[in-house]
């Protein structure tokens, strides 16, 4: 017969949730599996997720990030709270269609009926076409689909 499992003090839980976020010590691990184990890091501020790779990976370099960028292991996106994230390119397209429908509802929302929802899925079919042929940079996105639309200051995901 099994004994009662055994609960963990307040410390050991802290102490085990540190470990996993790679904070009691830095962790011999690539940039993108890094991402993984934590989750993703929140890169609104850019400087915030070089610090925190910094933290978390053994002999990170400021560099590590770009190339892992530029070689597409790793993709900085808008994600949780619709807030910019740097997760590995396995995670992102798993997170960033688990928030799809939260964020889309929450977009919608924030220009109250300046867009219907089929003008915004007649500007997704046009980026999704320019895409199709390589990246976009913000002004040719802004070309296909205009400005972003200045978020009300209530307006949250």
């Amino acid at each position: 017969m099994a004994g009662t499992p055994r609960t963990l003090t307040q410390r050991e839980l802290n102490r085990a949730l540190l470990a996993r976020q790679l904070l009691l010590e830095r962790a011999r691990v690539t940039v993108p599996q890094a991402l993984e184990r934590v989750g993703g890091i929140q890169a609104q501020y850019a400087p915030s997720t070089y610090v925190g790779l910094w933290s978390r990976v053994a002999g990170f370099e400021r560099d590590d990030l770009t190339r892992a960028l530029e070689r597409r292991t790793v993709v900085q996106g808008t994600l949780m709270r619709a807030t910019i994230h740097a997760v590995s390119a396995g995670d992102y397209w798993p997170l960033a269609v688990a928030v799809r429908q939260a964020r889309r509802e929450w977009a919608l929302s924030v220009v109250r009926g300046e867009l219907a929802e089929r003008e915004v899925a007649a500007a997704a079919g046009r980026v999704r076409k320019q895409l199709g042929a390589g990246t976009l940079r913000r002004a040719e996105l802004e070309e296909l689909v205009g400005p972003a639309p200045a978020a009300s200051p209530s307006a949250s995901p």
